[in-house]
């Protein structure tokens, strides 16, 4: 037998299962039984039944101890913003604990692939940490039984250094002829608006639509070069470097912000860009020669 066959799925008694001999992980237990109390055992063990009838768990054993840690009965617990959601394993009502499995069929060799696999599939995954924030953001207050808490948010927002509106962003309403409604026109070191913004058109008397928001509430972040702030006229642009390259960012932001402390690193960033495209410019120079006051004034740090 070379494969992990399917048998059946059954509601098997805890009292049945037996964890699988020598599991190498070590997993957050009661994490996963807030989970179970919130959500239900919304995945099936896989449980290899042996020729005499023996069941072993090869993956959901940190499941198995959190339905175990619930133990018989009516828990008393409740979830939710009110405590008024039941527990979603017992209902709060009288209960023998059970597990859902699916029931498969496999030699010992198989047997110790898929445990290993189970636990390493995991390990080896990443996030695209940008849309973890939207997605834990968009359960609101209540984040029981997510993994994750308001410190958890808190921590991803200011390790990604990101802006989010967390309102529809207004502020660059414009005249019918295009113009901003102040009559901006970006001389006083602003960057221009959004290319989606620029270009939307309307019939005449209807309004534009207004950009879906992407919301994330104004958490307070740690003082420092990496704090992440809020603001309803951002949009967010989250940059991948490599751990080196991430470094040197981090320290050349750090340094330019003694010379810039009330800039936020996303600021720090578009002057250098703008001082960088000064530089480029300066080769269709009759000299070539780019002056220091200059680079100063692209950077706006002659203000």
């Amino acid at each position: 037998m070379d494969k992990a066959t399917y048998a059946r799925t059954e509601d098997v008694p805890l009292a049945r299962l037996r964890p699988y001999p020598g599991n190498a992980k070590i997993g957050n237990v009661p994490k996963i039984l807030e989970s179970l109390c919130r959500n239900g055992q919304y995945r099936s063990l896989v449980v290899r039944e042996h020729d005499d009838g023996t069941l072993t768990v090869l993956a959901g054993n940190h499941t198995l101890q959190a339905l175990a840690a619930h133990g018989p009965g009516d828990c008393g617990m409740a979830t939710g913003p009110d405590s008024d959601r039941p527990c979603a394993v017992c209902g709060n009502q009288p209960w023998e604990p059970v597990a859902r499995c699916e029931i498969v069929t496999c030699d010992d060799d198989t047997a110790a692939r898929v445990n290993l696999v189970d636990n390493a599939s995991s390990d080896a995954g990443t996030y695209d940490e940008l849309a973890l924030a939207s997605l834990i953001d968009g359960l609101g207050d209540d984040l029981t039984g997510t993994g994750y808490d308001e410190a958890d948010l808190t921590r991803l927002v200011t390790a990604l250094d990101v802006v989010i509106d967390d309102e529809p962003d207004d502020a660059y309403d414009q005249d019918d002829d295009g113009s901003d409604d102040d009559g901006d026109d970006g001389a006083h070191g602003q960057a221009p608006a959004p290319p989606a913004a620029a270009a939307a058109t309307t019939p005449a008397g209807e309004q534009p639509a207004s950009p879906a928001p992407a919301t994330l509430p104004a958490a307070t972040a740690p003082a420092g070069p990496a704090a992440a702030q809020f603001s309803h006229e951002r949009v967010p642009m989250v940059l991948h470097y490599p751990p080196a390259d991430r470094d040197e960012a981090a320290r050349l932001i750090a340094a330019c912000r003694d010379t810039f402390p009330a800039d936020e690193p996303p600021g720090i960033v578009l002057r250098a860009l703008r001082a960088l495209v000064a530089v480029l410019d300066s080769r269709h120079a009759p000299d070539s020669v780019v002056t220091v006051a200059a680079l100063t004034k692209a950077a706006g740090a002659d203000r």
